[in-house]
């Protein structure tokens, strides 16, 4: 195997910090290409928070690759369910970016989808994809580093789920395959059927590029419930998984890729890929300089308020992000309203158990649907911060 090259750069100057490490590349040839820049936009946020990429960050790309080449340029994503994509962009600080003339905005999820076939897939035998597939010839992946609670990390290799059309990207949640799992679960502990899911779009997803934006990284309970820790770090490479590996060596530098297991099944499922940072060649070669540790995300989801209980079996992380959003941005509310001996039963996940629950519990997402006749069931996939508050404000003036 031919060693990858990630190239590192750090500089508070964040363009600084981009030219740097994409100086140190031998890029494709993107002359005469239409290109998709794809950072992760998946939710209606503020900017520099470490949930959305910086779009200082992907303004620079997009400067760095206009200079050097003559070419069409695309930019997008497809948020979570319920997610306005212009309102996430806007939100998340791209307004710039969305006014300027040579660069085409695009919601990935707007035309009809295109179905492309995995047959080597374990999981995933086709998938409904972007309807604006074929008129893509190069995938950048400008993904912000942030821990997750489902998947260890969040890299440039995941940010590419968002090449999924709309609610297909939930199925990716719902598999069970017991018999399956198990047999991958012997050499990996952590290993879930997401993984193998997202492990089997290796088969169709590339990226020419891959961009990891650390300007600005999430800590603890990602993908937006976390901490945000400023790193002014750059990590590139035309080699994806390269670039993944080398932002976890980073960050979590008692991990292997068996902490991140989709990592860990592309690494084996395909030829000539790096398996650790041994098979890596950095620029700068002292990358430990760069070496900035992040709480990993917790094993356990725990609540913090006394007047809260959750019930959170098997859940998908937007259902938990949402949880934890709601928690947050009604506070005072649920204050007034709930106490330790009374408190506030919310439940999650496709797992949950008949004798788990009581009959004030809010049953949030249609995971929950099989013990709808034991609570308070709230329809979604996954239901709006607003309809659950609304719902629970209903209950308590009956």
């Amino acid at each position: 195997m031919v060693k990858p090259i990630v190239s590192l750069a750090r500089d508070e100057n964040i363009e600084v910090a981009v030219n740097t490490a994409l100086n140190h590349l031998k890029l494709p040839d993107l002359h005469n290409k239409t290109i998709l820049l794809k950072p992760n936009v998946g939710r209606e946020t503020d900017p520099k928070l470490g949930i959305n990429t910086n779009p200082d960050v992907v303004f620079a790309v997009y400067k760095y690759l206009n200079a050097k080449f003559n070419a069409k340029f695309l930019l997008g994503d497809s948020p979570i369910i319920n997610t306005d994509t212009r309102k996430a962009f806007i939100q998340s600080g791209y307004s710039q970016l969305l006014e300027n003339k040579n660069i085409n905005f695009i919601d990935l999820d707007e035309p009809p989808p295109v179905i492309l076939q995995i047959p080597k897939g374990r999981l995933i035998k086709k998938i409904k994809v972007t309807g604006y597939w074929n008129e893509i010839d190069c995938i950048i992946s400008i993904p912000v580093l942030k821990m997750h609670m489902h998947c260890g990390a969040s890299l440039s290799f995941k940010n590419l789920k968002g090449l999924i059309y709309r609610k297909n990207k939930i199925k990716l949640h719902h598999f069970q395959a017991p018999e399956i799992l198990s047999k991958f679960q012997q050499k990996i502990e952590k290993v879930k059927e997401l993984d193998l899911a997202i492990a089997d779009l290796s088969h169709i997803f590339n990226p020419d590029l891959a961009i990891i934006d650390a300007s600005y990284a999430l800590e603890g309970m990602g993908p937006s419930s976390g901490n945000m820790v400023k790193m002014d770090t750059i990590i590139a490479s035309t080699n994806y998984l390269a670039a993944d590996i080398m932002a976890l060596t980073l960050t979590r530098q008692s991990w292997t890729l068996n902490d991140v297991p989709h990592l860990k099944l592309i690494s084996e499922l395909l030829v000539d890929m790096p398996k650790s940072k041994n098979d890596i060649i950095t620029i700068p070669s002292d990358y430990q300089k760069f070496i900035k540790s992040l709480e990993p995300p917790p094993t356990s989801i725990t609540i913090k308020y006394k007047n809260v209980s959750l019930i959170s079996e098997q859940a998908c992380s937007a259902c938990l992000s949402t949880i934890m959003n709601l928690l947050e941005n009604n506070k005072k509310f649920i204050e007034e309203h709930f106490t330790e001996a009374n408190p506030l039963r919310l439940a999650i996940g496709k797992g949950l158990n008949e004798s788990d629950l009581y009959d004030n519990t809010y049953l949030i997402g249609n995971c929950t649907a099989k013990n709808r006749e034991n609570g308070v069931f709230i329809q979604g996939c996954t239901p709006v911060e607003s309809k659950i508050m609304s719902i629970i404000k209903q209950n308590l003036e009956k």
